[in-house]
């Protein structure tokens, strides 16, 4: 199922941050800088084409998964990462032309989003600073320099047995480049340049060393996180569903916790079936068209793809059921169902629970429903034993 990208609140309300950010940061300059109306209004035009490009870009980027994998990004991480690079460059418009930490920038935008983009916010940046200082080509230059060799290190520092080398060169690059244009700006040497040089560089080096990587193990769990978030009692979509019917919340929690444990024996990917597990009749709650409505609310709700994919496949009514994940949260959502109806019908003393696990799911098997899922026939018989053995129905 295929449905049409619409505007999403929350990617909406990122993208808006960004503007008031951008805008907000060349005010600022400008008025430090004591600029007439006409230049006033040659940075705003600027700013339009600059962030023109920046949603373009990360749109793009997102719709490729190139943001850490995830489709349905909503861009906050970009975002905060955006704002404290802004006030960077507000603090680096109070120190000399030539001593500006620019490659801080780059590092940090990789590690939440990726080259492209870390070079697209680092060269903006950049030209806020060159006309903070006043225009001087050759400071613009090194500023340039230093942030596209940063963003095409940051990609390396990913590789934990290059980081110690690369933090080396991250100060060597901080040391040399600004020197160099220096010297090709005013023809002599500067010891004030090549100290704040140094500074610079290792400032630089021990945050691509140490906290770069945190940064981006962060941005790259963000599926995780989110995975996690979604189904907290606290969650805004959790808390309309109790509001909505106590009998759909107490089914979606037990489906949720089931299919958690059973996940983590038979090793699927425990995360992903919590959340799926919770949210597998989210169609049901939205009304006909289940499946559709199902797939839409989940995508404004940036909800990670793997979820989404396995809503779309809902009792394989339109899809195929197309992971092992898929596969287990069909059969404990059917079991919890059964089980219930039962219980409610004649008792639980009346009808024995094994039987019914055994035989539902052999039903299913014999039908064909999980031939496409990559579902072993071990992981099945080992999730059935869960069931029966282990799952509180």
């Amino acid at each position: 199922m295929k449905t049409k990208e619409t505007v999403n609140l929350y990617r909406t309300l990122s993208v808006a941050a960004v503007v008031v950010v951008t805008l907000g940061l060349t005010a600022v300059v400008c008025l430090d800088s004591h600029f007439y109306p006409d230049e006033w209004l040659c940075l705003l035009f600027l700013d339009i084409l600059f962030l023109m490009i920046y949603i373009f870009q990360l749109e793009y980027e997102r719709r490729r998964g190139r943001l850490f994998g995830n489709t349905e990004s909503s861009f906050m991480r970009q975002t905060v990462a955006f704002g404290v690079c802004a006030l960077l460059t507000y603090g680096m418009t109070w120190m000399p032309e030539f001593s500006r930490p620019v490659i801080l920038i780059p590092i940090l935008m990789c590690a939440v989003s990726n080259t492209t983009m870390a070079i697209v916010v680092g060269i903006f940046y950049d030209m806020l600073l060159g006309v903070s200082s006043g225009g001087n080509f050759h400071a613009l230059l090194a500023l340039c320099l230093l942030t596209l060799l940063g963003a095409v290190l940051s990609d390396a520092l990913s590789v934990k047995e290059w980081r110690r080398h690369l933090s080396l060169l991250i100060l060597f690059l901080n040391v040399m480049i600004p020197g160099i244009f220096y010297y090709m700006s005013y023809k002599e040497m500067d010891n004030q340049c090549f100290l704040f040089g140094i500074i610079n560089g290792a400032v630089s080096g021990l945050f691509a060393y140490f906290l770069s990587d945190r940064i981006r193990e962060g941005s790259a769990g963000e599926t995780d996180n989110r995975l996690l978030d979604i189904v907290s009692e606290d969650y805004s979509e959790v808390k309309a569903l109790r509001n909505f019917s106590t009998l759909e919340f107490n089914h979606a929690k037990k489906v949720s916790e089931i299919v958690f444990g059973c996940a983590a024996e038979i090793g699927c990917d425990p995360n992903v079936c919590l959340a799926a597990g919770f949210y597998y009749r989210l169609g049901r709650w939205q009304g006909e068209p289940y499946n559709e409505n199902a797939v839409k609310k989940a995508k404004s709700l940036c909800f990670p793809p793997s979820v989404i994919r396995i809503l779309s496949e809902y009792y394989g009514q339109e899809r195929p059921l197309s992971s092992p994940e898929s596969a287990l949260v069909h059969m404990v959502d059917a079991i919890v169902k059964k089980a219930g109806i039962m219980n409610k019908d004649v008792g639980e003393s009346t009808w024995n629970r094994d039987i019914l696990i055994y035989q539902t799911l052999n039903e299913f098997s014999a039908s064909g429903i999980y031939d496409q899922s990559g579902m072993s026939m071990n992981q099945f018989l080992k999730a059935r034993e869960y069931l029966v053995k282990e799952a509180h129905l």
